[in-house]
């Protein structure tokens, strides 16, 4: 059990908690850490959606009134995530964090599949870093700052800048938000254009509403009613609510500067008909980024809490009129044969093109004539592999052995040889361990370290520390500082051999 619990500081993230107590219980050992917090060997597998926390609540001190909704609510950015969720989907989320689903909650609220990617290291603001220092006498990583698409600091309108420390990797280690990984001396800071400042900015402040002040939740056919309701009420979509989409891109485009979109990571090619802002306006059951809500609201000249208070739509309204065909079938038939002719060797998809409108009424009237008449689908020749595997095997291999001469001469504490801590010196993606680089596998295989042989290169580390720095050491001040704790029996007589 935690015999305290450091203050937690507003917008926080609950990493940045755990980091602070780390260092306040003078730790080395992660594994120990995680031990300590959960009562149990835990993965923190995610810098902003841990898992487990029924746990993390349970092994807190015994006067401790925390409790793990407002743990989530507060020291997570799981409102923003989950804020355009379904109700149920939202709970799952929620029970994801506090059970522990196995699965990834970036995976549950489709950030894992989504083309908005999160930040790849941990931000903050300069200003913030300073005042903290001066008032509370240390800082903290926070949640608002390490928001997708967040490039401001909201309370100082100061541009936010990258840390050292990355946020993307499974393998998750606990650093404090000081100096040493924020060189204010030496950073460079982006000098944004004041038309993306103030969009921006209020983009942040949507996201502060989603973050702190909202609490409820829209079905996705709600939200994507209210859009249309608001499209028709600009002449971007008909009295019946279909919409007029590149009339939509057009004016969408030209409302946000390039530079803005491409910084939002939702740049659009109007000549291409599968762009995000198309997709995004169909009725489909696709989870969307929150971040590309926030912009098509605050392209409309919404704010969030505009649709989140909002009580009934109207949205799509079916027509009701029953025209009368203007050809009989008979001449619809000639003039699809007629159609055929005159585009031979034309495929299916071609005729529809060119047949715009007599296709679509021919295939909802006349399936089985269409489909006897009608050139057949051709087969399509067998595609090529896209990946040439043995020449990826063979750059992989190259990257793995310099990867293991990294890892070897590292100065600090060493890193164990596994193939994922080679994959990450390496700093690779994880297509990097596929089963197809055969040559790269035999390496890792070959150069993976047992347990004994890493402790071992631990114990030398240390002892090799700790001379250099006093002298002498002590079996009980390698094990510290080498991070097994001091109850191992095994590890004592092993670090006994090498004093």
């Amino acid at each position: 059990m935690m015999n305290f619990l450091p203050i937690l500081y507003e917008d926080e993230v609950l990493y940045s908690v755990v980091a602070r107590y780390k260092r306040m219980c003078g730790m080395i050992s992660k594994t120990a850490l995680i031990r300590d917090v959960f009562g149990g060997k835990t993965a923190f597998k995610s810098t902003l959606f841990p898992q487990h926390l029924n746990k993390l609540i349970e092994n807190l001190p015994c006067n401790s009134k925390i409790e793990v909704h407002e743990l989530i609510r507060n020291h997570t950015p799981i409102n923003f995530y989950t804020a355009f969720l379904s109700n149920q989907h939202s709970k799952t989320v929620v029970d994801g964090m506090i059970k522990g689903k196995g699965t990834g909650i970036e995976a549950l609220v489709g950030i894992a599949g989504s083309k908005v990617k999160l930040n790849d290291y941990l931000k903050v603001c300069p200003t913030c870093l300073i005042e903290d220092n001066e008032h509370l006498g240390e800082s903290y990583w926070r949640r608002s700052h390490q928001i997708v698409g967040a490039l401001f600091c909201l309370k100082h309108e100061v541009p936010l800048v990258n840390s050292k420390v990355g946020c993307s990797d499974n393998i998750v280690d606990f650093i404090c938000a000081d100096e040493d990984v924020c060189d204010l001396e030496n950073i460079l800071i982006t000098n944004y254009s004041e038309e993306i400042k103030r969009l921006n900015l209020k983009y942040l402040r949507n996201v502060f509403y989603l973050l702190n002040v909202n609490e409820e939740r829209k079905d996705l056919s709600f939200i994507n009613n209210y859009y249309i309701d608001r499209l028709r009420e600009k002449n971007l979509a008909s009295k019946s609510g279909n919409l007029y989409i590149k009339d939509l891109v057009t004016v969408f485009v030209n409302y946000y500067p390039i530079e803005y979109l491409n910084l939002m990571q939702s740049a659009i090619d109007i000549n291409n008909e599968t762009n995000w802002l198309r997709l995004f306006v169909r009725n489909n059951n696709k989870n969307r980024s929150p971040l590309r809500h926030l912009l098509l609201l605050e392209f409309l000249g919404l704010e969030v809490a505009d649709l989140f208070n909002c009580s009934s739509t109207v949205g799509r309204i079916p027509s009701k009129s029953n025209r009368k065909p203007i050809y009989e079938l008979s001449e619809r038939r000639r003039k699809w044969i007629k159609l055929i002719q005159d585009n031979q060797g034309a495929t299916r998809a071609e005729l529809k093109v060119i047949g715009k409108g007599l296709h679509t009424w021919i295939i909802a009237h006349d399936r089985i004539w269409y489909e006897e008449v009608t050139p057949k689908i051709r087969k399509r020749e067998n595609k090529k592999a896209v990946i040439d595997w043995n020449q990826r095997d063979e750059e992989c291999l190259r990257l793995a052995k310099e990867a293991v001469k990294t890892l070897l001469n590292n100065d600090g504490k060493p890193i164990r040889i596994v193939p994922a801590s080679i994959r990450r010196a390496a700093g690779v993606k994880r297509w990097f361990l596929h089963k197809k680089l055969s040559k790269t596998w035999e390496y890792l295989l070959a150069v993976t370290e047992d347990i004994n042989s890493y402790r071992i290169r631990k114990i030398k580390w240390a002892i090799a520390e700790l001379m250099e720095k006093q002298g002498k050491a002590t079996v009980y001040q390698v094990q510290l500082y080498a991070g097994f704790g001091g109850n191992n029996k095994e590890i004592k007589l092993t670090i006994e051999q090498f004093l």
